[in-house]
Protein backbone atom coordinates (compact mmCIF):
# COMPACT_ATOMS: atom_id res chain seq x y z
CA UNK A 1 0.00 0.00 0.00
CA UNK A 2 1.48 3.39 -0.97
CA UNK A 3 2.21 5.84 1.86
CA UNK A 4 -0.44 8.39 2.83
CA UNK A 5 0.32 12.09 2.90
CA UNK A 6 -1.75 14.87 4.47
CA UNK A 7 -1.57 18.53 3.51
CA UNK A 8 -2.57 21.89 4.91
CA UNK A 9 -2.35 25.44 3.62
CA UNK A 10 -1.63 28.53 5.72
CA UNK A 11 -0.58 32.15 5.57
CA UNK A 12 3.03 32.40 4.31
CA UNK A 13 5.43 32.72 7.23
CA UNK A 14 3.27 30.66 9.59
CA UNK A 15 4.35 27.20 8.41
CA UNK A 16 6.28 26.58 11.66
CA UNK A 17 3.19 27.36 13.71
CA UNK A 18 1.14 24.96 11.60
CA UNK A 19 3.75 22.22 11.97
CA UNK A 20 3.81 22.75 15.73
CA UNK A 21 0.03 22.30 15.88
CA UNK A 22 0.18 19.09 13.85
CA UNK A 23 2.96 17.78 16.07
CA UNK A 24 0.90 18.57 19.19
CA UNK A 25 -2.14 16.80 17.72
CA UNK A 26 -0.53 13.73 16.16
CA UNK A 27 2.94 13.39 17.69
CA UNK A 28 5.18 10.96 15.80
CA UNK A 29 2.29 9.66 13.67
CA UNK A 30 3.18 12.32 11.08
CA UNK A 31 6.48 13.57 9.67
CA UNK A 32 6.85 16.81 7.68
CA UNK A 33 7.56 15.94 4.06
CA UNK A 34 7.13 18.90 1.68
CA UNK A 35 7.26 22.61 2.35
CA UNK A 36 6.53 25.65 0.23
CA UNK A 37 5.37 29.08 1.40
CA UNK A 38 1.76 28.56 2.41
CA UNK A 39 1.76 24.76 1.98
CA UNK A 40 2.97 21.89 4.16
CA UNK A 41 2.58 18.13 3.72
CA UNK A 42 3.16 15.29 6.19
CA UNK A 43 3.81 11.61 5.68
CA UNK A 44 1.55 9.44 7.83
CA UNK A 45 3.34 6.63 9.65
CA UNK A 46 2.35 3.22 8.33
CA UNK A 47 -0.56 1.74 10.26
CA UNK A 48 -1.76 5.12 11.57
CA UNK A 49 -5.21 6.42 10.64
CA UNK A 50 -5.66 10.14 11.19
CA UNK A 51 -9.14 11.50 11.66
CA UNK A 52 -9.62 14.51 9.38
CA UNK A 53 -12.97 15.71 10.70
CA UNK A 54 -13.47 18.33 13.39
CA UNK A 55 -11.84 21.73 13.80
CA UNK A 56 -8.82 22.40 11.61
CA UNK A 57 -5.52 23.52 13.09
CA UNK A 58 -5.80 27.23 13.89
CA UNK A 59 -3.18 28.15 11.30
CA UNK A 60 -4.69 26.01 8.51
CA UNK A 61 -6.98 27.35 5.79
CA UNK A 62 -7.54 23.98 4.11
CA UNK A 63 -6.48 20.51 5.19
CA UNK A 64 -6.92 17.14 3.54
CA UNK A 65 -5.21 14.23 1.81
CA UNK A 66 -2.41 14.80 -0.71
CA UNK A 67 -2.80 13.10 -4.08
CA UNK A 68 0.21 14.34 -6.05
CA UNK A 69 1.73 16.97 -8.32
CA UNK A 70 0.52 17.57 -11.86
CA UNK A 71 2.53 19.21 -14.64
CA UNK A 72 -0.41 19.19 -17.06
CA UNK A 73 -4.19 19.44 -16.74
CA UNK A 74 -4.47 15.91 -18.08
CA UNK A 75 -2.34 14.75 -15.16
CA UNK A 76 -4.78 16.49 -12.79
CA UNK A 77 -7.51 14.22 -14.15
CA UNK A 78 -5.35 11.15 -13.70
CA UNK A 79 -4.35 12.10 -10.15
CA UNK A 80 -7.95 12.94 -9.19
CA UNK A 81 -8.79 9.29 -9.82
CA UNK A 82 -6.80 8.39 -6.70
CA UNK A 83 -9.43 9.95 -4.40
CA UNK A 84 -11.02 7.60 -1.90
CA UNK A 85 -14.38 9.15 -2.85
CA UNK A 86 -15.34 10.61 -6.21
CA UNK A 87 -15.28 14.41 -5.80
CA UNK A 88 -18.23 16.38 -7.12
CA UNK A 89 -16.89 19.81 -6.13
CA UNK A 90 -13.66 21.49 -7.15
CA UNK A 91 -11.70 24.25 -5.40
CA UNK A 92 -8.94 25.99 -7.34
CA UNK A 93 -6.86 28.57 -5.49
CA UNK A 94 -3.32 29.95 -5.31
CA UNK A 95 -0.86 28.60 -2.77
CA UNK A 96 -0.17 32.14 -1.53
CA UNK A 97 -3.33 34.10 -0.75
CA UNK A 98 -2.95 37.91 -0.77
CA UNK A 99 -3.50 39.43 2.68
CA UNK A 100 -5.41 42.34 1.12
CA UNK A 101 -7.60 40.01 -0.91
CA UNK A 102 -8.00 39.65 -4.66
CA UNK A 103 -8.90 42.50 -6.96
CA UNK A 104 -11.85 42.09 -9.32
CA UNK A 105 -9.40 41.40 -12.16
CA UNK A 106 -7.58 38.74 -10.13
CA UNK A 107 -10.87 37.02 -9.29
CA UNK A 108 -11.75 37.04 -13.00
CA UNK A 109 -8.40 35.48 -13.89
CA UNK A 110 -8.76 32.81 -11.18
CA UNK A 111 -12.30 32.00 -12.35
CA UNK A 112 -11.01 31.52 -15.90
CA UNK A 113 -8.24 29.19 -14.70
CA UNK A 114 -10.72 27.25 -12.56
CA UNK A 115 -13.07 26.85 -15.52
CA UNK A 116 -10.23 25.57 -17.69
CA UNK A 117 -9.26 22.91 -15.13
CA UNK A 118 -12.87 21.87 -14.52
CA UNK A 119 -13.50 21.50 -18.26
CA UNK A 120 -10.60 19.04 -18.62
CA UNK A 121 -11.85 17.06 -15.62
CA UNK A 122 -15.35 16.85 -17.08
CA UNK A 123 -13.98 15.65 -20.40
CA UNK A 124 -12.29 12.82 -18.49
CA UNK A 125 -15.62 11.84 -16.92
CA UNK A 126 -15.28 13.58 -13.55
CA UNK A 127 -18.40 15.73 -13.19
CA UNK A 128 -17.25 18.49 -10.82
CA UNK A 129 -18.83 21.91 -10.29
CA UNK A 130 -18.24 25.09 -8.30
CA UNK A 131 -21.40 25.18 -6.17
CA UNK A 132 -20.84 25.50 -2.40
CA UNK A 133 -20.16 22.09 -0.87
CA UNK A 134 -22.54 20.53 1.62
CA UNK A 135 -21.57 18.63 4.74
CA UNK A 136 -19.77 15.45 3.75
CA UNK A 137 -19.17 16.41 0.11
CA UNK A 138 -15.76 15.34 -1.24
CA UNK A 139 -13.93 18.37 -2.66
CA UNK A 140 -10.98 18.23 -5.07
CA UNK A 141 -8.34 20.86 -4.21
CA UNK A 142 -6.10 22.14 -7.00
CA UNK A 143 -3.46 24.54 -5.69
CA UNK A 144 -1.74 26.95 -8.06
CA UNK A 145 1.91 27.79 -7.46
CA UNK A 146 4.22 30.24 -9.16
CA UNK A 147 4.48 30.36 -12.94
CA UNK A 148 5.99 27.11 -14.22
CA UNK A 149 5.36 25.29 -10.91
CA UNK A 150 3.46 22.00 -10.97
CA UNK A 151 -0.10 21.99 -9.69
CA UNK A 152 -0.64 20.44 -6.25
CA UNK A 153 -3.67 18.13 -6.09
CA UNK A 154 -5.43 16.96 -2.93
CA UNK A 155 -8.92 16.46 -1.57
CA UNK A 156 -10.97 16.94 1.59
CA UNK A 157 -14.50 16.37 2.88
CA UNK A 158 -16.44 19.49 3.66
CA UNK A 159 -17.87 20.03 7.14
CA UNK A 160 -19.11 22.93 9.26
CA UNK A 161 -15.59 23.80 10.42
CA UNK A 162 -14.40 24.68 6.93
CA UNK A 163 -14.89 27.66 4.66
CA UNK A 164 -17.09 26.68 1.72
CA UNK A 165 -14.96 28.91 -0.51
CA UNK A 166 -11.77 27.70 -2.25
CA UNK A 167 -8.66 28.04 -0.12
CA UNK A 168 -10.66 29.53 2.73
CA UNK A 169 -10.78 32.84 0.81
CA UNK A 170 -14.26 34.42 0.79
CA UNK A 171 -15.12 36.40 -2.33
CA UNK A 172 -14.74 39.82 -0.75
CA UNK A 173 -12.98 42.67 -2.53
CA UNK A 174 -11.42 45.39 -0.36
CA UNK A 175 -12.91 48.68 -1.60
CA UNK A 176 -10.46 51.44 -2.47
CA UNK A 177 -12.36 53.78 -0.14
CA UNK A 178 -12.72 51.39 2.81
CA UNK A 179 -12.02 53.19 6.13
CA UNK A 180 -9.31 50.60 6.84
CA UNK A 181 -8.33 47.03 5.93
CA UNK A 182 -10.23 45.96 9.07
CA UNK A 183 -13.18 45.95 6.64
CA UNK A 184 -11.71 42.87 4.95
CA UNK A 185 -10.92 41.15 8.24
CA UNK A 186 -14.52 41.65 9.38
CA UNK A 187 -15.92 40.45 6.05
CA UNK A 188 -13.81 37.29 6.15
CA UNK A 189 -14.64 36.77 9.83
CA UNK A 190 -18.37 37.06 9.15
CA UNK A 191 -18.08 34.47 6.38
CA UNK A 192 -16.18 32.19 8.77
CA UNK A 193 -19.03 32.56 11.26
CA UNK A 194 -21.62 31.77 8.57
CA UNK A 195 -22.86 35.39 8.50
CA UNK A 196 -21.45 36.50 5.17
CA UNK A 197 -24.71 36.91 3.26
CA UNK A 198 -26.11 40.41 2.64
CA UNK A 199 -28.55 41.39 5.36
CA UNK A 200 -27.27 38.64 7.67
CA UNK A 201 -27.22 41.10 10.59
CA UNK A 202 -30.42 43.00 9.81
CA UNK A 203 -32.22 43.83 13.04
CA UNK A 204 -29.18 42.75 15.10
CA UNK A 205 -27.06 44.84 17.46
CA UNK A 206 -23.28 44.52 17.40
CA UNK A 207 -20.83 45.79 20.01
CA UNK A 208 -17.34 46.32 18.58
CA UNK A 209 -14.32 46.89 20.84
CA UNK A 210 -11.36 48.59 19.18
CA UNK A 211 -13.41 49.96 16.29
CA UNK A 212 -11.36 52.97 15.08
CA UNK A 213 -11.04 54.13 12.36
CA UNK A 214 -14.06 52.10 11.32
CA UNK A 215 -13.31 49.43 8.73
CA UNK A 216 -14.90 46.65 10.75
CA UNK A 217 -17.81 48.84 11.79
CA UNK A 218 -18.48 49.77 8.15
CA UNK A 219 -18.66 46.07 7.26
CA UNK A 220 -21.11 45.36 10.10
CA UNK A 221 -23.26 48.32 9.07
CA UNK A 222 -23.46 47.19 5.46
CA UNK A 223 -24.68 43.81 6.69
CA UNK A 224 -27.57 45.60 8.41
CA UNK A 225 -26.41 45.81 12.03
CA UNK A 226 -26.82 48.57 14.57
CA UNK A 227 -23.24 49.06 15.71
CA UNK A 228 -21.99 50.32 19.05
CA UNK A 229 -18.30 51.11 18.61
CA UNK A 230 -15.87 51.51 21.51
CA UNK A 231 -12.53 53.23 20.88
CA UNK A 232 -10.73 56.40 21.92
CA UNK A 233 -9.55 56.86 18.33
CA UNK A 234 -11.19 59.04 15.69
CA UNK A 235 -13.84 57.41 13.50
CA UNK A 236 -14.16 57.77 9.74
CA UNK A 237 -16.90 60.23 8.81
CA UNK A 238 -18.65 57.73 6.56
CA UNK A 239 -19.15 55.42 9.52
CA UNK A 240 -20.50 58.18 11.76
CA UNK A 241 -22.91 59.33 9.04
CA UNK A 242 -23.94 55.87 7.81
CA UNK A 243 -27.59 55.66 6.79
CA UNK A 244 -28.95 52.74 4.79
CA UNK A 245 -32.51 53.99 5.01
CA UNK A 246 -33.34 51.14 7.36
CA UNK A 247 -32.21 50.40 10.91
CA UNK A 248 -28.42 50.17 10.56
CA UNK A 249 -26.70 53.01 12.42
CA UNK A 250 -23.49 53.68 14.33
CA UNK A 251 -23.04 54.97 17.89
CA UNK A 252 -19.56 55.89 19.11
CA UNK A 253 -18.37 55.43 22.68
CA UNK A 254 -15.14 57.47 22.58
CA UNK A 255 -13.70 55.71 25.61
CA UNK A 256 -11.57 52.66 26.33
CA UNK A 257 -13.13 49.24 26.77
CA UNK A 258 -12.25 49.37 30.46
CA UNK A 259 -14.27 52.57 30.91
CA UNK A 260 -17.41 51.21 29.22
CA UNK A 261 -20.33 50.93 31.66
CA UNK A 262 -22.70 48.01 31.28
CA UNK A 263 -25.68 50.22 32.15
CA UNK A 264 -24.97 52.34 29.06
CA UNK A 265 -25.54 49.39 26.74
CA UNK A 266 -28.88 48.12 25.39
CA UNK A 267 -30.34 45.01 26.99
CA UNK A 268 -29.66 42.89 23.92
CA UNK A 269 -26.30 42.51 22.15
CA UNK A 270 -26.37 39.89 19.39
CA UNK A 271 -22.72 40.02 18.32
CA UNK A 272 -19.64 40.98 20.31
CA UNK A 273 -16.65 41.79 18.10
CA UNK A 274 -13.20 42.83 19.19
CA UNK A 275 -10.01 43.90 17.44
CA UNK A 276 -8.19 45.71 20.23
CA UNK A 277 -4.47 46.36 19.90
CA UNK A 278 -3.73 44.72 23.24
CA UNK A 279 -1.99 41.55 24.35
CA UNK A 280 -4.53 38.69 24.36
CA UNK A 281 -4.57 38.22 28.17
CA UNK A 282 -5.49 41.89 28.58
CA UNK A 283 -8.00 41.96 25.72
CA UNK A 284 -9.71 38.83 27.06
CA UNK A 285 -10.19 40.42 30.48
CA UNK A 286 -12.25 43.21 28.92
CA UNK A 287 -14.13 40.74 26.70
CA UNK A 288 -14.90 38.46 29.67
CA UNK A 289 -16.23 41.33 31.79
CA UNK A 290 -18.62 42.46 29.06
CA UNK A 291 -19.69 39.06 27.74
CA UNK A 292 -20.66 37.82 31.20
CA UNK A 293 -23.20 40.64 31.28
CA UNK A 294 -24.39 41.03 27.69
CA UNK A 295 -24.27 37.31 26.75
CA UNK A 296 -23.98 37.91 23.00
CA UNK A 297 -24.94 34.82 20.98
CA UNK A 298 -22.07 35.30 18.54
CA UNK A 299 -18.48 36.26 19.33
CA UNK A 300 -16.02 37.40 16.63
CA UNK A 301 -12.69 38.13 18.27
CA UNK A 302 -9.32 39.08 16.80
CA UNK A 303 -6.36 38.38 19.09
CA UNK A 304 -2.83 39.66 18.45
CA UNK A 305 -0.24 36.86 18.34
CA UNK A 306 2.98 38.84 18.22
CA UNK A 307 5.45 36.31 19.59
CA UNK A 308 6.04 32.64 20.36
CA UNK A 309 4.85 33.07 23.94
CA UNK A 310 1.41 34.22 22.80
CA UNK A 311 1.30 31.50 20.15
CA UNK A 312 1.92 28.82 22.78
CA UNK A 313 -1.01 30.15 24.81
CA UNK A 314 -3.59 29.89 22.00
CA UNK A 315 -5.20 26.74 23.50
CA UNK A 316 -5.59 28.61 26.81
CA UNK A 317 -7.15 31.59 25.05
CA UNK A 318 -9.65 29.31 23.31
CA UNK A 319 -10.56 27.68 26.60
CA UNK A 320 -11.26 31.08 28.16
CA UNK A 321 -13.58 31.96 25.28
CA UNK A 322 -15.38 28.60 25.54
CA UNK A 323 -16.33 29.47 29.10
CA UNK A 324 -18.13 32.58 27.83
CA UNK A 325 -20.60 30.98 25.43
CA UNK A 326 -22.63 27.80 25.07
CA UNK A 327 -21.91 27.85 21.33
CA UNK A 328 -19.14 25.96 19.59
CA UNK A 329 -15.85 27.89 19.56
CA UNK A 330 -13.46 27.61 16.63
CA UNK A 331 -10.43 29.63 15.56
CA UNK A 332 -8.46 30.31 12.42
CA UNK A 333 -5.93 32.65 10.93
CA UNK A 334 -7.85 34.42 8.18
CA UNK A 335 -6.01 35.22 4.94
CA UNK A 336 -6.24 38.90 5.95
CA UNK A 337 -4.87 38.29 9.45
CA UNK A 338 -1.26 39.27 9.99
CA UNK A 339 0.19 38.50 13.45
CA UNK A 340 -3.24 37.59 14.78
CA UNK A 341 -5.96 34.95 14.83
CA UNK A 342 -9.74 35.12 14.70
CA UNK A 343 -11.93 33.28 17.22
CA UNK A 344 -15.61 32.71 16.48
CA UNK A 345 -18.43 31.22 18.52
CA UNK A 346 -21.10 29.46 16.53
CA UNK A 347 -24.53 29.73 18.17
CA UNK A 348 -25.97 27.22 15.72
CA UNK A 349 -24.45 24.38 13.75
CA UNK A 350 -23.67 25.37 10.19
Amino acid sequence: MPPIFRFATCNPGWESGLKAEMRARHGEAVTPAFLRPGLVTWKVREGEKLELGGPLPVFAHVSGTSLGMAKTLEEVSEIAGRCEATPDRIHVFPRVLPENGFTAEEWESLDARSGEIAAVLRESGLNVDFSPPRHGDPVLDVILGEEGEALFVGWHRHDRFRFPSPGGMPRAILPDDAPSRAWLKMEQGLHYAGLGDPGSLAGKTALELGCAPGGGSFSLLTHGAKVLGVDTGEMDGRVLAFDDGKDAAFSHFAISAGELRIEDLPRRIDLLASDMNLAPPVALRYIERLQRRVRARTLLLTLKINDAKMQAQIPDFLERVRKLTPGEVIATQLPSNRKEITIVSLPERR
